[in-house]
């Protein structure tokens, strides 16, 4: 039975709108502008090629094109369009056309009109070929941008991120800011968010103005940083300055009144209404009901 592919464009096609069932292995040379000979995977079984004619073989391909959940690769460039090598195995990755097309930590190869992890060779802007990057590591500087060490040391994609807050966004523990990629876990330098678990023995650190509390695996870690270095935003108790209390939706400043008088004269007490007074200093900084 023999079935005509107009182009690799239309097989790419084809491969988007029938939904292949995991990524498919392509085999040889893909000129089909000449006559030569190709073979190649699809949803509905293994084909022979030449040029542009296509003919079905079986309904399985080769066992040899095979390996775990996916297809054996050296590089991309063996596996097919939608999808990307990663660790010797072919993994699904997406059809683009611009990077905005990818998810966060990868872009589109157009090349191969492939999503493909941020840190390998095969960039968008069409150099090809495809490198997914190092597959065996033994720290983490040893991966691409968007890939951390596992412990079986191999390279394994999370996703790019700047600070905490877009690492957590996007399901991941925390930001590696050096290397602008997501982590799991927790950010072993601590974070300015976070609960306090009940057997935190640790008290509460008073910090200067414009500082708040550092908080690692549900405790006070004893120090303070500056909220404008904060990973993401502390509660708003934590907030000891005017400022940075105003410049926070969610939060609202509390003041204590200064030289109060009821209108009698006499002074104000806690509790009395009909009070003024002379000025009013920033107190606390409290969550909006």
């Amino acid at each position: 039975m023999n079935k005509l592919l107009h182009s690799l464009g239309l097989m790419v096609a084809l491969a988007t709108t029938s939904m292949l069932a995991g990524c498919e292995l392509y085999f040889g040379s893909h000129d089909h502008n000449g006559g030569s000979t190709w073979n190649y995977c699809g949803a509905d079984g293994y084909y022979q090629c030449r040029g542009d004619s296509c003919t079905w073989v079986s309904p399985t391909c080769p066992a040899g094109g095979q390996g775990g959940s996916g297809y054996e690769c050296t590089s991309s460039t063996d596996c097919a369009a939608g999808c990307y090598c990663a660790s010797g195995t072919c993994e699904e990755g997406g059809f683009c056309a611009t990077d905005s097309d990818c998810g966060p930590g990868y872009h589109c190869n157009t090349d191969r009109s492939s999503c493909e992890p941020n840190g390998g060779s095969g960039s968008g802007s069409g150099s090809g070929s495809g490198s997914s990057g190092p597959t065996s590591c033994d720290y983490d500087n040893q991966c691409p941008t968007g890939q951390y060490c596992e412990y079986d040391h191999v390279c394994v994609a999370t996703c790019v991120c700047s600070n905490d807050t877009q690492a957590q966004q996007q399901g991941w523990g925390w930001c590696d800011e050096t290397r602008m990629t997501c982590l799991p876990g927790n950010d072993p330098n601590g974070s300015c968010g976070g609960a306090i678990a009940s057997s935190c023995t640790t008290l509460e650190p008073r910090c200067p103005t414009g500082q708040v509390p550092v908080i690692f695996d549900g405790c006070w870690t004893g120090t303070c940083r500056a909220y404008a270095q904060c990973d993401v935003p502390p509660v708003c108790e934590n907030i000891n300055d005017e400022p940075d209390c105003l410049g926070r939706t969610d939060c609202g400043a509390v003041y204590t009144g200064i030289n109060c008088h009821k209108s009698d004269g006499t002074a104000c007490h806690a509790g009395d209404t009909g009070c003024t007074c002379s000025s009013y200093q920033f107190s606390s900084c409290a969550a909006k009901q």
